[in-house]
């Protein structure tokens, strides 16, 4: 039997062609390096060939979404089953599900992405606003928004107008991903993604209204149906941003407690350890004749002592939390500015 070793380039090369599957691969740049037969045929190209340097960010319907993909990949190593809509080469629009990963380097930098991708184009229904929507999205305390399965605003109430500092009608038509802070962009795409998946997702979004002013909105998504396809997203939600600074505050708060008390417990075990060693580094140096050869030595040991004693002091001193950046991220107690 013929062991897998022992198999030509060309035996691989025409395996991935046969599958069913649709198999790429890109630079991060978006140059397709290999796709298969599958892949091209999809959008619509004669061979596989045909597709070989060609820019993958022209298969976008929205061209910003390669770059939340790529982010998306470069920050979590992947992506799952993450439906996306694209465009055949004709600008026919279909809808494929993607799996991707980021391929690295003997130096661990990502020098490809490869994927997977299928055609999912049959689960959707690409229409307009369905009649009697406007009915559902009054005037209340709550933010209630919908949007398309591409994340475009289809109506939005006048809660949400006001947080985003628009007029309602100005609203429509625009994507909700121009709202999200911009260092969170790829949220909205993941957010879709499971609700197209699991039916309903509940999330919070860094909203940035036209004023500038960063929100914290818990958004509770339901993904709508007709005709058994996904049509659109209908999302009731509120403002959390003071209740979450309440959080972090009482998190601080107990945070310093926490300080508090280990500070206090270290200063009061330190202080003893520290007065023995005093006394008997004074009884060493009483009993040392002067120009001793360990006389240097002796001294040198009471400066540390006595920073260290000044260190406790410090420590039994601290009134607020303060910290500093330390390594790899890490953050500890600045006792100077603390104390």
């Amino acid at each position: 039997m013929t062991g897998l070793e022992d198999l030509s380039p060309r035996w691989y090369f025409e395996f991935i062609n046969s599958l069913p599957t649709a198999v790429y691969r890109t630079t991060i740049e978006g140059k397709i390096v290999f796709c298969n037969r599958r892949f091209a045929s999809i959008f619509g190209f004669e061979s596989a060939a045909e597709m070989s340097g060609f820019q993958a960010i022209n298969l976008y319907r929205n061209k910003r979404d390669r770059g939340i993909l790529v982010h998306s990949i470069m920050r979590n190593g992947g992506v799952n089953d993450l439906p996306l809509p694209l465009l055949r080469q004709d600008g026919t629009p279909i809808w494929c599900n993607i799996t991707a990963r980021a391929v690295l380097d003997d130096d661990d930098m990502v020098v490809h992405l490869d994927g997977v991708l299928q055609e999912i184009t049959d689960k959707f229904v690409e229409e307009g606003l369905p009649a009697g929507i406007e009915a559902t999205v009054g005037t209340t305390e709550e933010i209630i928004l919908v949007f398309d399965v591409q994340g475009t605003l289809l109506e939005i109430n006048e809660a949400g107008a006001r947080l985003l500092g628009y007029p309602s009608a100005e609203l429509r038509g625009r994507s909700l991903g121009e709202f999200i802070a911009s260092r969170h962009r790829e949220l909205l795409m993941l957010f879709t993604a499971d609700i197209l998946k699991f039916g309903s997702e509940q999330i919070i979004l860094p909203i940035v209204g036209k004023d500038g002013i960063e929100h914290q909105i818990e958004c509770r998504a339901l993904l709508i149906k007709q005709r058994d396809k996904a049509h659109h997203i209908k999302g009731v939600a509120k403002d959390v941003t003071r209740q979450m600074v309440r959080q972090k505050v009482t998190a601080n708060e107990e945070k310093f407690q926490g300080v508090l008390e280990m500070a206090g417990g270290v200063a009061h075990r330190l202080n003893q350890p520290l007065t023995i060693i005093n006394h008997l580094l004074a009884e060493i140096t009483a009993d040392q004749q002067p120009g001793h050869a360990h006389c240097d030595k002796i001294n040198r040991v009471r400066e540390q002592v006595s920073k260290m004693t000044e260190i406790t002091k410090k420590i039994s001193n601290i009134r607020k939390y303060a910290a500093m950046d330390y390594v790899a991220g890490i953050k500890i107690v600045d006792i100077d500015r603390a104390s």
